[in-house]
This record gives C-alpha cells, structure tokens and sequence, in this order.
C-alpha cells in the first residue's frame, strides 16, 4: 500500500542527503572495485566515469529490481539500498533534523567493530568467535534496529496525522499519542522508538525489560524484549566453496515461520491473521549469515520440546557456549559455584556453523520469496546467484514458499515471473512453481477479532506497568509473551499463546522461556 507523503516531512532538493537502511560497513563486504580500463591506442578518448564508479571505487552488483523488467547493474556502495532524508524530522530546528541519523551512524561504528570481529575470524579459520556479553547485547539491539529502520516501517510511521496511521494497532498509537502530546505525527514516535532503542542500557539483571515499555511506544516496546529474549543467535557459514548468500532490501526484517491468511467473509478480503517468526536473519557477507533461532524450536542440550515441522527445523546449529556453564551428560548445566549472576563481562563462544546448499538456498529463498516491494539483490557471484535463484524458482512451492495469497498475490505472481525472465537470461531452461490457492480459509469478522485483541492489549499493558515482579519471573515473562501475542496480531484461535499454539501445532513451554532468561 502507498500512502501520500505529508507536506510537512518534504525535504528542500538543495539539503537532501542519502541516508542507508542498510549500513556501508555491511555493504562493504559485498562490494568489488572498479578495475582501471586497459589503455587504448594513442589519441584514445579517456574513458567517462559516473560519479563513485571511478576505478578503485567501491561497487555492488545488484538486479534492479525497480523496473518492469529486471537488470543487473553495478552501483556505488554510497547509493544502494537507502533513501533520501529518511529519518529526517523536518517538524524540528535545521539542526536537530538529523539528530536519529547520527545516533544510528553511532550505533553503527560500534556495531561495525564487533562484526569486522567476526569477519576476521571466519577469514583465519578460527572456527568461531569469542563475544561478551556487552558486544552480544549490542549485536542483539542492532539487529532489531536493522529490522526496525527499514524501509516497512518508514511506510508504516509516515504520515503526518495520526488519522493516517492505518496499521492493525492505530487505536494504540493514537492512545500512545494522546497520552504523550509531545508527538505530534506517527513518524516522530517512530524517530523516537529508534533513538530509544539506540541509548538503551541493557543491563545484565535485565531490568532494561520492565523500564523501556516506559520509555517508547509500548507495543514495539514488547517486541523488541521478545526479539531479544526469545531466541538465540548462531553464524552460519556455507560448507561448499561456490555456494553465497544474497542480500536483498528486506532482508533483516523477514522470517521463516508459519503465516496464516483468511478470507473475512463480512468484508470478503483476504488479510494476514498472524505469524510465528522462527527464524530471522542478518547477512553480513556473502560467506557469513546470522540465524536467530526461535527457543520455541528444541535446543538439545536443554530440553526436549516436541518436535515443530519448518524449512529450517533441522538447521544444524545451537546455543553459543559460555563462561558459566558446562557441558555435562549431553545437558547443559551452570559450573559448580556460579551464584547465577550475569556480568558484562561474560563471555560467549559462537562457532560458525557450516551449512549445506539446501540451507543455503532456504535462507536465500526467503529473501527471494519476499521481494515484491525491493529495489535491489545484492550478489557477489553472478554464477552463485544464478543457481540459487533457478533453485528457488523450481523447488515444490509448499515446502519453500511461493504459495500466492492476500490482497497482493497477482502482484507477487508478477515477481515471480519478473524473476523467472532472470533465470532464463542466465540460461536456466526450467519453469517457476507456484501456488495460488482458490479456497482459503475464512473467519466470520476479523475486526471484531482485532478489536478484541486490542482490548486485551491494554489490559494486558496496564497489568504489566503495575506489576513488581522480576524481569526473570516465569509469571511475568509469560504475560509479556502473551502480550507480544497480541501485538503480533495472531488470530482469536492462537490468541492464546501459550495453551493452544495452532499456527504451530505444539505449546512452547514459558519453562523453555524462562531457562533462555537465566541461562543466557
């Protein structure tokens, strides 16, 4: 959906700045240089260069996915997946409109430190890398930043009245904005819930989780403690030599889990009723790929959760080891005289989990299968992408996707077919599989469904300001779960959560939760 751009963000043509979503330190690892043209003849006209494609420039290989067909092209590092004035506030001062901007460059230098730390292992076949519990936290908070700040959620918050805010939870935001006249548009608490996020202090007694709902909109609020909290995080590593991992523009914002559609049969469209995120992902180089995996999937050494079917259910990885616990009889269990207390300073073990070509190709169809409103794939390898998309497009659509539904499913087919004319151009002779279901299921009134959440929403937001519990009460954690239930707009059938986890088919233990809390 498009929404008309208010009048009060349009910045001057003269101070437009191009602001990435997607840092240059990240784009970096998936550029080449510009290599210096052979001399000609004598008299030979000196070759004509584009501005940042001068030779020995920084360039990415992408498909431009921007036009009806699509092209492969090669752009500067400097303009590839970004947006002028993107988190511009232009309600403010000339000199405070760029104040979120600076503070995610911030955020990116330190984050650029940890991930050169991790690039730079990999690359001397160190088979992993050592973390603390600071640059594991910070990672974390970078992560949903990179989720956060995309291009989604710019078209989510901008607008300039809050009677435009057209999203399931606008009651909320509303509510949120009454009580906090400060905000005068959606977009400015969109600025302010990233400038919250970056200046967090997240503690290792987790009192962070009970004060940040009171310090930003308390619905994404929620959802970042369950991003945070509710997985672990593991590198993955191709096994094969040829095989890479493509970067697209969403690519830090989809997942891998169940999403259920219905048809509303009162107002007869197709909407999206919710979803379970098992799996999301982080490309940082073509070679090197952060999975945050569910803990509502079995980790071995912990427990034995039954088991839940998903393209990456069998992703060989686990838990990153750390200095207070150890191994023992298969099961992980606290070192003899640890007196349960985190510390800054802990230190976590991540190996770099090889994975084969049809892990590989998942993850890259992901990204693939969600590509309808991207600009650009970014590649390394012409010869890698071209196998992993011929693989996407032929591999049987209910076990990777392709499965056409909503109001933009012709809209997707279209990409489908846009890509399928990619594939052949680089000599693939196979067809594209697709599904489009004619009979999907239906729901009797879906907004009396989301009103009803909504309501429980508050009471649930209400409970949970008042209540002197710890962060790392199993009580407690299980009503912030059940909230971020509702922010996530699961369907009345999975509203419950915890009891009756239809989208999956399986209950996943608030215990599993709760070990993720103390043992992490």
């Amino acid at each position: 959906m498009s929404h008309p751009k208010p009048n009060v963000m349009a910045p001057a043509a003269s101070n437009g700045q191009y602001q990435h979503f997607v840092p240059q330190f990240l784009l970096k690892n998936f550029a080449h240089r510009v290599p210096k043209a052979p001399k000609g003849p004598k008299g030979t006209p000196k070759p004509k260069y584009e501005k940042g494609m001068f030779p020995g420039d920084l360039v990415i290989s992408s498909l431009d996915l921007t036009q009806d067909a699509a092209i492969f092209t090669e752009k500067p590092v400097s303009r590839i997946l970004g947006q002028i004035n993107m988190y511009d506030d232009f309600t403010k001062p000339n000199g405070e409109q760029r104040h979120v901007e600076k503070l995610l460059s911030k955020l990116e230098d330190q984050a650029a430190r940890i991930f050169t730390k991790i690039t730079e292992a990999y690359e001397a076949n160190e088979g992993g890398v050592v973390l603390t519990r600071d640059e594991r936290n910070l990672i974390r908070k970078f992560l949903f930043v990179m989720k956060y700040r995309g291009h989604r959620f710019h078209t989510r918050f901008f607008h300039e009245r809050p009677e435009a805010y057209s999203e399931n939870d606008r009651e909320l935001l509303r509510e949120y904005m009454e009580e906090h006249p400060q905000f005068k548009t959606p977009m400015q608490v969109w600025l302010h819930n990233i400038e919250t996020l970056i200046n967090l202090e997240m503690d290792p007694e987790l009192s962070w989780i009970r004060e940040l709902p009171k310090k930003m909109y308390y619905s994404d609020a929620m959802w970042f403690v369950m991003h945070v909290q509710s997985s672990y995080m593991a590198l993955c590593v191709p096994s094969e030599a040829e095989n890479e991992f493509i970067l697209a523009d969403n690519s830090y914002s989809v997942h891998e889990g169940p999403n259920k559609y219905a048809r509303d049969i009162k107002s007869d469209k197709e909407e999206a009723l919710g979803y379970v995120e098992l799996h999301t992902f982080a490309p940082i180089s073509p070679k090197i790929m952060v999975v945050l995996r569910s803990l509502i999937l079995p980790n071995p050494l912990e427990d034995q959760s039954p088991e839940v079917n998903g393209m990456l259910a069998d992703l060989p990885v686990r838990k990153a080891e750390n200095s207070y616990s150890e191994i023992v009889n298969g099961r992980l269990v606290s070192q003899e005289g640890y007196d349960g207390r985190r510390g800054k300073d802990d230190k976590f073990r991540f190996p770099f989990f090889p994975i084969e070509s049809q892990h590989v190709n998942i993850i890259n169809s992901i990204f693939l299968d969600n590509c309808l409103r991207c600009t650009s794939l970014v590649y390394n390898s012409k010869q890698a992408f071209a196998r992993t998309l011929e693989w996407y497009l032929t591999a049987p659509p209910l076990e990777i996707g392709k499965i056409f539904t909503g109001e933009d499913k012709e809209d997707r087919l279209k990409t489908l077919k846009k890509l399928e004319a990619v594939s052949r151009s680089l000599g693939s002779e196979k067809a594209a599989l697709w599904v489009m279901p004619t009979l999907p299921p239906t729901v009797q009134d879906h907004e009396k469904i989301r009103l009803r959440h909504l309501e429980r929403h508050r009471e649930y937001k209400k409970a949970l300001v008042n209540d002197e519990r710890k962060p790392d009460d199993e009580a407690f954690f299980k009503s912030i779960k059940e909230l971020h239930a509702l922010t996530r707009r699961l369907s009345e059938a999975d509203a419950s959560f915890l009891d009756d986890y239809e989208l999956l088919g399986m209950a996943p233990s608030c215990k599993n939760f709760r070990k993720s809390l103390m043992m992490s």
